[in-house]
């Protein structure tokens, strides 16, 4: 039993990673497009909301913990200074009571001391800095010490100033708690600042990263809507260029998806239509060559007078019917160029060739419809040798040179010029008949479309002449404009300009 080992094919593997991209891009295919800018919505505003909550969580923690501790700190303050004031009643009225021994007094005193109890009995609940802490109770148990001996020595005798000078140490130890509290406000207050500050940055930066995150979110949704909707702009740019042959396939909301499938649709239906169009162009143009080749045959053949001698009259009539060959002629060979044109890639053959002996041959092929109107051509002459493709100048030559003579009046003159400038051949043809509108010089270069022709001009054109000229010079990377009239040559100005040795299309079988 054979085992194949063989590597995986690169296209297999190409076909893998688009296949997960494209199931990847089925996550973003729900909804249409309203629904997906309610998401992009709550996507660009959800960290916002978020950074918002955040920010007045830590600024209501801030104000709670900064209330707690200011008023703490405030109460501590204020009942410090209200223990000193005690501990100065009781120096004051026992000071007394020791002259006085009156019981008032002494009773006095006693009030002040459970004043002072209560007040150090509220103050040791709060949450103290140890230090306060532990001077607050020995001031507490200092002062009980002392109380409870003036008790008893008052009850078996008389208080000296020995037994009450203990009260000037508590007063003083009473001042430095002041001093210990205040110094803890000023703490306190120096990390409510750095807190504050703390508290400011974290909501700065997070304000920050939730905005970039928030443009970040919508740059991306804006992305995966946008990305269809060019893709459909590329497609009608496609069509409006007649390419037919790549399947439309619109990813996105599904209603761009909808107008996918519409498109495609559209791309079925052009490309029945351009096909029955291009079967047609190239079916009539080669039924009508045949019978004009007897045409002008047999025309040919009553002129050399092969089957009996003509009179005038009648050699004015075939004059006529080989002037309508030619304009018959003329029509069919840009019905062909056309058709070869927009049904497959036209092949660039490039060679280098004297453009002067090129328009001389074109002129010639045109002289006998010339004649007819009695038009005379100016050719500014000057020797030109061109690298370009042979037979589409040619083609570009021909046209312009029938444009012009059609619209040119009886005995008028058609100028040629040529002119080189910055290694690029400028072709000037212009006429002397009514020129174009404004109107219709936006439409000129338009496939099968046609200018008003003059009456004295029965043939009437294709509409494809120009749209071949303007084809064949832009695939030579060129280009063709209509330039301003002037009073000699009041008619239409066409300007070619080409380069004369394009060295990107030097090779043979470029297409355009």
């Amino acid at each position: 039993m054979h085992t194949n080992n063989s590597p995986v094919p690169e296209q297999s593997l190409q076909n893998r990673r688009k296949q997960k991209w494209w199931q990847l891009g089925r996550l973003f295919q729900l909804g249409s497009i309203f629904q997906w800018t309610i998401i992009i919505f709550f996507a660009v505003t959800l960290p916002l909301i978020l950074t918002l909550v955040y920010s007045v969580n830590n600024i209501q923690n801030y104000t709670e913990q900064s209330h707690t501790k200011l008023f703490q700190t405030v109460r501590v303050s204020e009942s410090s200074e209200a223990l000193l004031k005690y501990l100065l009643d009781m120096d004051r009225s026992i000071r007394q009571y020791k002259i006085l021994e009156d019981a008032e007094i002494f009773t006095i005193f006693q009030n002040s001391h459970q004043k002072f109890v209560d007040i150090a009995a509220r103050i040791s609940q709060l949450r103290l800095p140890p230090e306060i802490k532990t001077l607050l109770s020995r001031l507490t148990q200092d002062e009980l010490k002392l109380y409870d001996q003036i008790l008893l020595i008052k009850g078996t005798g008389t208080l000296s100033t020995e037994d009450i000078k203990e009260y000037v140490r508590l007063r003083e130890d009473g001042r430095q708690l002041i001093t210990q509290v205040n110094e803890q406000i000023y703490i306190v207050s120096e990390s409510l600042s750095a807190l504050a500050i703390l508290v400011r940055n974290q909501v700065t930066y997070s304000a920050l990263i939730s905005i970039i995150l928030a443009f970040l979110l919508g740059l991306l949704l804006s992305y995966l809507i946008n990305k269809p909707i060019k893709n459909i702009t590329q497609t009608i740019h496609k069509l409006g260029y007649t390419q037919f042959n790549q399947r439309i396939r619109i990813e996105g909301p599904s209603d761009l998806r909808e107008l996918g499938r519409h498109l495609e649709w559209l791309r079925l239906r052009l490309n029945q239509l351009e096909s029955s169009k291009q079967f047609f162009i190239k079916n009539i143009s080669h039924e009508l060559k045949t019978p004009l080749a007897i045409f002008i045959e047999g025309a040919d053949l009553l002129q050399d007078e092969v089957v009996g001698e003509l009179n005038a009259e009648q050699h004015k009539i075939i004059k006529l019917l080989k002037i309508a060959n030619i304009r018959l002629r003329s029509l069919i060979e840009n019905l062909i160029e056309y058709q070869q044109m927009t049904s497959t890639l036209a092949a660039m053959n490039y060679s280098q060739f004297n453009l002067n002996q090129l328009i001389k041959s074109v002129c010639v092929e045109y002289q006998l419809l010339l004649d007819s109107k009695n038009v005379s051509i100016e050719f500014e002459k000057k020797s030109v040798d061109l690298v370009a493709d042979r037979d589409k100048i040619r083609i570009v030559m021909s046209n312009l040179l029938s444009n012009a003579l059609r619209f040119s009046p009886q005995a008028g003159r058609i100028l040629i010029k040529l002119s080189v400038i910055n290694n690029s051949l400028q072709l000037l043809i212009a006429d002397q008949g009514p020129g174009i509108s404004k109107s219709h010089q936006v439409d000129i270069f338009n496939e099968f479309y046609k200018q008003p022709v003059p009456e004295n001009w029965k043939i009437k054109g294709s509409g494809l002449g120009l749209s071949l000229v303007r084809t064949y010079v832009e695939a030579h990377k060129g280009r063709v404009s209509l330039m301003e009239s002037d009073e000699k040559y009041c008619g239409a100005h066409f300007l070619v300009t080409l380069p004369l040795e394009p060295k990107e299309f030097m090779q043979n079988n470029i297409s355009i």
